[in-house]
């Protein structure tokens, strides 16, 4: 399965700005806030989220599962392949990521663990980041 960059938006802000600080689980509020949209369009994507088994609610307060961490991750290691590959074919970095978000979602994981390979299976992105699964 491959996520949607909205889904990955999502779940950026469930585990990153949420769950990883320790106070328990989102809430539909806080993502709402945290996107800028309203709590009714939080809720509709968080019930999609949990029917693809990527979050999880427990109570009121939602937590991102092993599968939403493992796409995640999928998403990022393919963002970062993508900007690697476009800065080595003579792009600034900058530029490379926002044209890497443009289809990092949609390129198959198969195809991005051949360029992985392919560029000799870096561990950093241009900017310094790790690449998940390095």
């Amino acid at each position: 399965m491959r996520i949607s960059s909205r889904e990955f938006l999502y779940l950026l802000v469930i585990k990153g700005g949420i769950n990883d600080k320790g106070s328990g689980g989102a809430t539909i509020f806080g993502i709402a806030k945290a996107l800028g949209i309203s709590s009714a369009s939080a809720y509709e994507e968080i019930n999609h989220l949990v029917k693809k088994g990527l979050v999880e609610k427990r109570d009121s307060d939602i937590f991102i599962t092993d599968e939403g961490i493992r796409e995640m991750n999928s998403l990022i290691r393919a963002h970062r392949v993508i900007e690697i590959l476009l800065v080595k074919a003579g792009i600034d970095p900058d530029k490379a990521c926002e044209l890497a978000k443009m289809f990092d979602y949609a390129l198959p994981e198969e195809v991005v663990d051949k360029l992985y390979e392919y560029l000799g299976k870096p561990n950093k992105c241009p900017h310094g980041r790790e690449i998940p699964g390095s």
